[in-house]
């Protein structure tokens, strides 16, 4: 059991950490303030789902925390002592924030693996084949969570009319108004297609349009499908016999899952 004591540390410990970043220094960079704002909203869902699942509290202390630290990388490779680290995965840049953090270090041994484990995992196109089913529960759990916001970051992003970043030219994506059909062949014949084959911004609003295919719980999908993000993100894209077959293939998926 994780002493409350210790919970309260490790929160007060992140909510330190982000404060850094909002002093006047970094509070004009719009990524660290979207950084930021997906960390908690990442928390706020897990939380979400681990209430559904009827988790214990030491269960939703574990996942909270996995979901508390899981982008925290970003950020901590911008500190000017880490400007010499070489490390470029967010993720395991965010495994080295914990292994000098000192609330972390005071979890048992266990728990501390499990939490590395599932933020090692979160953002790796497949699930990872050789691991007991109680990380595998967490690595899922935490990338429901993360999906869900990413679909809401995006659509809010498609949706916004003005004063929004160019993510095309964050992303090196081309403009051009059209998906790709090899990459829209990928999905419909029951693949999901990798990151490195997007050549448009459309392509990258299908390609997280198939994540739903890597979703993994009920609360998920009703949240999914509540909030409506797959229909705002195919509402952005042209209409083609290919991406309106996908949208079919992906509202029976949901509708099954509910």
């Amino acid at each position: 059991m994780i002493p409350q004591e210790l919970t309260n540390l490790l929160r007060d410990t992140f909510k330190t950490f982000i404060t850094f970043f909002k002093q006047e220094s970094y509070n004009e960079n719009q990524t660290l303030e979207k950084t930021i704002e997906h960390i908690e909203k990442v928390v706020d869902n897990i939380l979400i789902l681990a209430d559904s699942l009827e988790l214990s509290e030491n269960e939703k202390i574990i996942a909270e925390m996995a979901a508390r630290f899981h982008d925290i990388g970003r950020l901590w490779i911008l500190l000017p002592e880490n400007s010499e680290c070489k490390i470029t995965d967010h993720a395991e840049a965010s495994i080295e924030y914990l292994k000098v953090n000192e609330p972390f270090n005071q979890l048992e041994i266990s728990i501390q693996n499990i939490i590395i484990q599932v933020i090692r995992n979160h953002n790796k196109p497949d699930l990872p084949q050789k691991e007991n089913e109680t990380l595998l529960f967490y690595v899922k759990l935490l990338r429901d969570a993360d999906k869900l916001d990413v679909w809401r970051a995006t659509s809010e992003y498609i949706t916004r009319k003005a004063g929004k970043p160019n993510i095309v030219n964050e992303l090196q994506l081309s403009d051009k108004g059209v998906v790709t059909t090899s990459f829209c062949k990928i999905i419909i014949e029951g693949g999901i297609p990798n990151k490195s084959d997007l050549v448009t911004f459309h392509d990258f609003i299908i390609f997280q349009m198939s994540w739903v295919f890597d979703l993994h719980f009920k609360k998920s999908f009703q949240i999914l499908n509540q909030k409506q993000y797959i229909r705002y993100l195919y509402d952005s894209l042209p209409k083609n016999d290919s991406v309106i077959e996908i949208y079919r293939m992906l509202r029976i998926y949901i509708e099954n899952r509910i």
